[in-house]
């Protein structure tokens, strides 16, 4: 299976026409509304509210597919699996990764398009 990257700039130019301003704006809106999300997503888990969690994990991957983070949406559909599974040991650990894919995300977002 071929590993996906964090980001993938090129698909990312070409889904926003090559505009840098969009690009721009785009990925600095991203940030923080998935960072609003996954906050969202970890109370959801607490809760126990699958219904909101998978709302809210929904969200979060049509967030990633706009800045082209499909290892990010990867995660999610791996995380929708244990939920659907009631596997609440995995679905934690799932959450976990996500959270720590979004910093890597959004890190590659800011040294390759906020700089």
């Amino acid at each position: 299976m071929l590993k996906l990257k964090v980001f993938d700039h090129n698909d990312y130019e070409s889904r926003l026409a090559f505009n840098q301003e969009l690009m721009t704006l785009v990925a600095s809106e991203f940030i923080k509304e998935a960072t609003a999300l996954m906050v969202m997503l970890q109370n959801h888990l607490e809760a126990q509210d699958w219904h909101q969690f998978e709302l809210v994990s929904h969200r979060l991957k049509g967030a990633a597919l706009e800045v082209s983070g499909y290892r990010l949406c990867e995660l999610i559909e791996a995380m929708k699996l244990h939920l659907s599974q009631s596997n609440s040991d995995l679905l934690v650990k799932s959450v976990q990764a996500l959270a720590e894919e979004l910093d890597a995300l959004a890190l590659s977002l800011q040294q390759e398009i906020l700089l």
